[in-house]
C-alpha cells in the first residue's frame, strides 16, 4: 500500500479523513519513482550528538538553518522546515485509516525511510552529501537530558535553529533513573513482535522508552499531551524529534546485532513489500519498500558503531504463565523459587505480556501487581510497580491496536501470582492512586 495525495483527498472527500488533517497532507508529487541507491552515495557512520566535534555543530545548525530558511522562501517545497514536519504529521497521526504506522510492524521501518530522505534533503541543501544526522544516546546515563547544543535560544547572536521553546526541558533536566530499569528494558525482547510490533499490535519499543522520550521532552510531570515533541501531529516541529529516532533505529539495528540467530525481522511480503513514500532532496517523489531499508550501509550509505547501553545478547528462556479469562494470572511454585533466587549479575528476568490493551491518551502510566500504591508514593519505589507504559498519540486518533510490554517480575508480583488467588496487573497515570485492570492475551517470563 502506497499512500498517495489522491488517495489521501479521496478519503478526505468521502468523510474518512478528518478536515483538519488536510493541513499536513503531502503536496502533490505525480507516479512516485522506485528507490534507487544514488549514484555516489557512500557509508558514513552516525555519530552520537555527545561526539560531535565543533565543526560538525556548526554544520548541523547551518542544515535545520537552511531547512527553516527554505520554508520561509517556498512554503510549499516539500524539503521545506514545515513540509517536512507535516510528513510525520500525517502518516503518524492516525489518518487515513489504515495508513498508520504507529502501533504496528511499521513504526520502525517508515521511521527509518523518513529519516534517511530528512538526511538526504538536509546534506544537499549545504551542499554536502556526506551529511549525516546525529543520534540522542539517552541509552548512556551521561546523555539522559536535552543535549546542550539544543538548549540555547540563540547562538553568537544568531537564532539558534535547533532550539524549540515549547520544550520543558530546555534548562537540562536530566530523566529519572527509575524509566531504565534493566529487567523491562525493551532491548530484552526475544522476538520482533514484542520488540518491534506486529501486522496488528505494537512493539516494547515503541511504547516504553521511545513514547517516554517524546512527553518527557515536551512536558514534565509526565501527564499532559504537549506541543511539539509531546504530539504526534508536533512532534517533527522539534529538530531534537530526529535525533531520538536515529536512537530508535540504531536499537532496532544493535537488537539485531547483538544475536543474529535468535533475532530475526519479519520475513511476510505483507511487511517487506509495504512502499511509502517520501519527496527526496531533488524534490522528486519517492517510493522505497521496507525491504529497501534493512540494509543501512549498502542501501541507505550509513551504519552504527556497535554498542548501546541498552541491551541483551543471550536467547532466552521462556517459562509459560497461566492467566485465567479474569486476566488473574498465577505462578508455579517452582518458577517463584527460580525468580526469587539470586542470579548471576549478568542474568535478567522479564515478565513479557502480549497483546496488552494499552491507554489511548498521551502520557506516562505505571504498571503494578495487584492496586497502585496510595496518592502521593513514588510508583517506581512502590514493592508492586513492574514498569510503565508511554503512550504519545496526536489530534488524530489512533487505531485501537494492542501491544506488547516487557515488565519487571518483582518479588511482590512473585508472591501475588503464586497464591490461589493468583496476580492481576494494572496500570494507572503517574501521580494516580486509581488503576486500570490490563487486559492481555497471555504472559510468560523470559531469562536471559
Amino acid at each position: 500500500m502506497t499512500l498517495t495525495r489522491r488517495g489521501f483527498l479521496a478519503g478526505a472527500a468521502s468523510g474518512l479523513v478528518p478536515a483538519y488533517c488536510q493541513t499536513c497532507a503531502p503536496p502533490a508529487g505525480g507516479t512516485p519513482l522506485p528507490f534507487s541507491i544514488p549514484a555516489g552515495q557512500t557509508n558514513v557512520q552516525r555519530k552520537a550528538i555527545s561526539a560531535l566535534t565543533a565543526t560538525e555543530v556548526n554544520r548541523l545548525r547551518l542544515a535545520y538553518r537552511a531547512l527553516r530558511n527554505l520554508t520561509n522562501s517556498n512554503a510549499n517545497d516539500p524539503r521545506g522546515w514545515m513540509q517536512q514536519a507535516n510528513v510525520h504529521c500525517f502518516q503518524c497521526g492516525g489518518n487515513p485509516a489504515g495508513s498508520d504506522i504507529h502501533q504496528s510492524w511499521f513504526f520502525l521501518p517508515w521511521h527509518r525511510a523518513y529519516l534517511y530522505y530528512h538526511e538526504r534533503i538536509l546534506g544537499r541543501l549545504i551542499n554536502d552529501m556526506s551529511f549525516r544526522l546525529p543520534f540522542w544516546d539517552w541509552d548512556l546515563p551521561a546523555s539522559r537530558n536535552l543535549p546542550p547544543i539544543y538548549r540555547p535560544q540563540t547562538v553568537s547572536s544568531q537564532p539558534n535553529s535547533l532550539f524549540d521553546n515549547l520544550r520543558d526541558t530546555n534548562g537540562g533536566q536530566a530523566m529519572p533513573a527509575s524509566i531504565f530499569p534493566a529487567n523491562s528494558n525493551p532491548m530484552n525482547s526475544p522476538n520482533f513482535p514484542t520488540f518491534g510490533g506486529s501486522a496488528s499490535s505494537g512493539g516494547s519499543l515503541e511504547n516504553t522508552i521511545h513514547g517516554l522520550v517524546h512527553v518527557w521532552t515536551a512536558h514534565r510531570p509526565m501527564t499532559q499531551a504537549r506541543a511539539d515533541m509531546g504530539r504526534l501531529n508536533t512532534a517533527a516541529r522539534d529538530p531534537i524529534f530526529f535525533k531520538h529516532h536515529c536512537n530508535i533505529d540504531r536499537l532496532w539495528a544493535e537488537w539485531l546485532r547483538r544475536n543474529p540467530v535468535a533475532r530475526q525481522n519479519p520475513t511476510a511480503l505483507a511487511w517487506l513489500d509495504r512502499a511509502f513514500t517520501f519527496f527526496d532532496e531533488n524534490s522528486r517523489l519517492r517510493s522505497i519498500r521496507v525491504r529497501d531499508v534493512l540494509n543501512t550501509a549498502t542501501n541507505l550509505g550509513y551504519n552504527y558503531a556497535p554498542g548501546a547501553a541498552l541491551t541483551s545478547s543471550a536467547a532466552p528462556k521462556r517459562f509459560d504463565l497461566t492467566a485465567s479469562q479474569q486476566q488473574v494470572v498465577k505462578l508455579t511454585a517452582e518458577l517463584k523459587k527460580r525468580l526469587l533466587t539470586p542470579s548471576d549479575l549478568n542474568v535478567t528476568r522479564s515478565l513479557v505480556v502480549e497483546d496488552a490493551k494499552v491507554p489511548t491518551a498521551t502520557g506516562l502510566y505505571n504498571v503494578f501487581a495487584g492496586a497502585p500504591p496510595a496518592a502521593g508514593t513514588e510508583a517506581s519505589e512502590a514493592p508492586n510497580y513492574l514498569g510503565y507504559i508511554a503512550v504519545i498519540v496526536g489530534e488524530h486518533a489512533h487505531a485501537a491496536r494492542p501491544a506488547s510490554l516487557i515488565l519487571d517480575p518483582k518479588k511482590a508480583f512473585a508472591d501475588m501470582a503464586s497464591t490461589s488467588e493468583g496476580a492481576f496487573l494494572t496500570y494507572a497515570p503517574a501521580g494516580a492512586a486509581q488503576g486500570t485492570r490490563l487486559s492481555f492475551s497471555s504472559v510468560y517470563i523470559i531469562e536471559q
